[in-house]
Parts: structure tokens; sequence; C-alpha cells
């Protein structure tokens, strides 16, 4: 179960309020102390509880998948990003965070500074950031002002492209992904954080 990713106004506040108790976590929010409030606002009347959908096990055509999901950042609007860019690619680290996440906003900005440094020498690697935000706006929000450079999951099409299907109990999560779906790196090591720093290692050890 993960946190609703509910475009309503009215469930704006569950991740607020997760994202102000995060202050108090050092390096993570995990989701499913996230979900316990969930739950609680759904036996309220407050707010539906919703389960996240099956990972898929098809991992063929990684690319594929995100056919017409992908949008990117284009002079301060989002525009579609065409799939057939990533042809080429043989790597894909999934970005997995939200603007509500204290831990997120602090990562965010180092991500985008190894990002802009690494991507134009390493073409066969890209980069796919996966909202958690609680609507398209509050993602826009954060893409516009972190300046993110790569393409992102269009926001009302995350949960049927299966673009969480790498994600961890938590965020800010960082996946590493060969084109085959085979998982290189993660920012969990079975239920351990390890946080996404070990992944940018990985990333500078394994992308050649």
């Amino acid at each position: 179960m993960t946190v609703p990713k509910n475009p309503r106004e009215s469930s704006r506040a569950l991740p607020l309020l997760c994202g102000g108790l995060a202050l108090s976590m050092p390096s993570f929010i995990p989701k499913t102390f996230c979900a316990a409030l969930v739950l609680l606002a759904a036996s309220l009347g407050a707010l539906p509880a919703q389960n996240a959908a099956p990972a898929s096990t098809d991992t063929a055509g990684l690319p594929s998948k995100f056919s017409y999901h992908l949008v990117k950042l284009d002079k301060g609007q989002l525009k579609p990003f065409a799939t057939s860019s990533l042809n080429d690619v043989k790597y894909f680290a999934f970005y997995y965070s939200a603007s509500w996440c204290p831990p997120c906003r602090a990562f965010t900005p180092k991500l985008v500074e190894f990002y802009n440094e690494f991507k134009p020498q390493h073409p066969n690697f890209e980069l796919i950031f996966v909202s958690h935000d609680n609507s398209a706006d509050d993602t826009f929000g954060y893409m516009t002002g972190d300046s993110m450079p790569w393409p992102a999951a269009r926001y009302e099409d995350i949960e049927g492209s299966n673009a969480n299907q790498y994600c961890g109990s938590g965020i800010p999560d960082l996946v590493l992904v060969g084109n085959d779906g085979k998982v290189l790196s993660n920012s969990f090591v079975g239920s351990t954080y390890v946080g996404p720093y070990k992944v940018l290692e990985d990333i500078k050890r394994l992308v050649h």
C-alpha cells in the first residue's frame, strides 16, 4: 500500500502531514507509516484507502512500456517526451520522490547536478522521475522549482504505466535498472534503507 496519488483537493493534507512528520526522520519517509494514516483517514470517511497496482513481471521492452506516458520540461512547460530517444539507452534510473518529503527536497538538487554532468557523457543512460506527490500541479511545481532536466512519467499515467514497479517502501528511492528490467542497484537492500547516494556511486561504476 502506498500513499494515494489522488488529484482531489481533499486528499492533499495527508502527504503534507507525512512530510511534516518526516522532519524528524533522518533519511527517508516510510510509505507504510503514511499508509497507516491513510487507513485511519479512510475509517473516518475522510480519504479512501488505495492499494498499489501489482508490479508487472513482464520486463521485455522497457522503453516501450512508457510510450506516450513520458513528459519533459521545455521552456517552463511539460511537453511529450519521445520514447524513441530511449532506444539506445541501456541503463535506466527511476527516481521516486515528492515535494512534501524533506529528505527528497534535500537530495533532488544534488541529483540534478549529477545528471547535468553525467548524462551528456553517457547517452546510454537515462533517468525517469516518478512523482509521489498528490496532484499534477504539485508535481509540476516540484519539477519546475528544482529545474528537473530529465523525463518524467506523466502524472495521470503513473499507475497505468506501472511506473511504480521498482519503488521500495519509502522515498527518496533511486533504482538503477538495465534495459532488460533487471535491478542493478537500489536504495533498499532487502528491507534495509541504504539511500540514493549508494545508487549514484553504483551508476558511476556500472554505466560506461
